[in-house]
């Protein structure tokens, strides 16, 4: 499982490494997203600041109209030489003149209210202000702005009336050179369309404030009103701004970490009376790493490379799914499969050959376990027992593997690499002469066949050439012992098995031919079926204390 793993691993490693890069993204992007909304607010309150001074100088143009109005020039004067009460023939002469005045100017050039004031300071006519109606002396002279038309000055201002007004103001001259007859002010309220021109101007939510009311507001798409309502909100604690109180603007100020506010003081008279007007922003911020998803808009996710993350992802969940089915899927399908066979009784034993990893010592615990499960109920496995039981009693000297050649000496401590087992069969059985065929390799002699004479054992004939496996395999040709018959098929699957059993045991294979193999095979063979009468014998590999082994399995029928 360690290319699983180590998929796992990587991918782990990759995942946090990316959210680890979204979060310094993230960072990233809410700072500068908090610098670009503090210049553009810084910008936005210069451009209503300009539109303010510009709007109220083009409108003053229009009053050129009003001045020039012979009726409004004559009566202006008239009214000034007048002593006491405005003449009530000037009043009608100079209202008939600015309402047709007015109505010749484009509607959206129009001035919300008109007045004309002769010298004393004294509204002689007026149009759109009906809070004057009905008021014997109603003077504008005390307004600076007012004051200096009267002494020949075009000017500007802010007016805190019954609303906030744009003021515009210019005199009115009968003869040249002569002192100014009056002076004509056009006003434009600062209402929700005056909000919502410079709105649309900036791009930002803008209002206007007098006396700690909201007067006028307006604000782009995607800004509510209760953001408008914490602009407001926030007046109380400007007023502690050095910069508002000083210099008429205040920095960047950010109510509740999103919306970003710059208050600034309407010039002139409203100065005092704390009018003003505030730009607000919406701060653009993520709040988590998922939140760039929702900021994107359709351009953006046009730009990303769509076609190359959906490769990536494919590539890896197939690279994952590889990994899987061959360290996974694959042996516990193969392990499952020769379970069921061992469950049906096609087979008496899990082969280790068969699986990889963990699995083959899985098998190897399955065959021993079953063997103990069997002794311990006192019923050995059914169709198997030991070699010992079916030949008697093994020689204890010399103690080798079964399968070990002349001149490749086993460790003094090693037991015995066979073990072979006979379905159905249990109970010693001992060889004509007391000889236990089948464990001593091709020129060993067993300890049984020494001289009676207790002379010490014949020296073992010298190994024979080895056989290249590959012929054997195509010639299948029988072992010197038994030229007269045929092998058995199956026992070239057996040897490769045994070879590989051993491999993977560590063991040493060199020299170790087929045909050294099937002679062992045949002697085992041979003996079982002459011993217990039965047709053939099944030969199976095993790994038994590490070391790789066999069983055989007469079969009668």
């Amino acid at each position: 499982m360690l290319l699983s793993r180590f998929w796992y691993v990587l991918l782990g490693l990759v995942l946090g490494a990316a959210m680890f890069v979204l979060f310094i993204a993230m960072s990233m992007y809410n700072r500068a997203g908090a610098k670009a909304m503090g210049e553009a607010l810084q910008s936005d309150s210069q451009v209503v600041y300009w539109y303010l001074r510009d709007d109220a100088r083009e409108r003053s143009a229009q009053l050129i109209k009003f001045a020039l109005n012979p009726d409004v020039a004559k009566y202006l004067a008239k009214s000034t030489d007048a002593e006491g009460k405005v003449p009530t023939e000037a009043q009608d002469k100079i209202k008939a003149a600015l309402q047709s005045v007015n109505e010749s100017i484009p509607k959206e050039q129009r001035f919300d209210a008109v007045f004309a004031v002769d010298q004393h300071g004294r509204v002689v006519a007026f149009l759109g202000y009906p809070q004057a109606l009905g008021m014997e002396n109603f003077e504008l002279g005390g307004y600076p702005v007012v004051a200096d038309a009267l002494r020949g000055y075009v000017r500007d201002d802010s007016l805190v009336l019954d609303r906030v007004y744009r003021i515009a103001a210019r005199p009115v001259q009968q003869q040249a050179g002569a002192q100014p007859a009056g002076a004509i002010v056009g006003g434009r309220i600062i209402d929700q369309a005056f909000a919502r021109a410079l709105s649309k101007r900036t791009g930002a939510a803008v209002a206007f404030y007098a006396r700690g009311q909201r007067v006028a507001a307006a604000a782009p798409e995607g800004f509510v009103e209760s953001d408008l309502d914490q602009i407001v909100g926030d007046l109380k604690n400007v007023k502690d701004d050095p910069d508002y109180v000083e210099k008429g603007r205040s920095q960047v100020r950010t109510i509740h970490g999103l919306l970003g506010v710059v208050y600034a003081k309407l010039p002139g008279e409203t100065w005092d009376l704390g009018a003003g007007y505030a730009v607000g922003r919406l701060r653009s911020s993520v709040s988590t790493p998922l939140g760039f998803f929702s900021q994107a808009d359709d351009k953006d996710k046009q730009e990303a490379n769509l076609p190359l993350a959906v490769g990536v992802a494919l590539a890896a969940a197939l690279l994952g799914l590889i990994f899987s089915l061959l360290e996974h899927t694959r042996p516990i399908s193969v392990f499952r499969a020769e379970a069921i066979k061992l469950g049906k009784g096609e087979v008496d034993q899990l082969l280790p050959s068969k699986f990889r990893g963990v699995f083959r010592k899985i098998a190897s615990d399955v065959n021993d376990g079953i063997d103990q499960a069997l002794l311990k109920g006192g019923t050995p496995r059914k169709g198997a027992a030991d070699l010992k039981q079916v030949l008697g009693d093994l020689p204890d000297e010399p103690q080798m593997s079964a399968f070990s050649f002349p001149g490749d000496a086993a460790p003094p401590s090693s037991p015995s690499g066979v073990e072979i087992s006979s379905p159905g069969l249990s109970g010693p059985a001992s060889s004509p002469g007391g000889s236990s065929p089948g464990l001593s390799s091709p020129g060993l002699s067993s300890p049984n066949a020494a001289d009676t004479g207790g002379g010490p054992r014949p020296p073992p004939r010298p190994p024979p050439a080895p056989a290249a496996v590959a012929a054997v395999k195509k010639s299948g040709a029988p072992g010197p012992t038994g030229g007269e018959d045929q092998l058995p098929a199956e026992w070239q699957q057996i040897y490769e098995e045994f070879v590989s059993t051993k491999e993977q045991c560590g063991e040493n294979v060199e020299g170790f031919t087929f045909q050294k193999f099937s002679q062992t095979l045949k002697k085992n063979r041979d003996a079982l079926i002459k011993r217990h009468g039965a047709k053939r014998v099944k030969f199976s590999v095993y790994v038994k204390d590490g070391k790789a082994a066999l069983k055989a399995s007469p079969i009668k029928e």
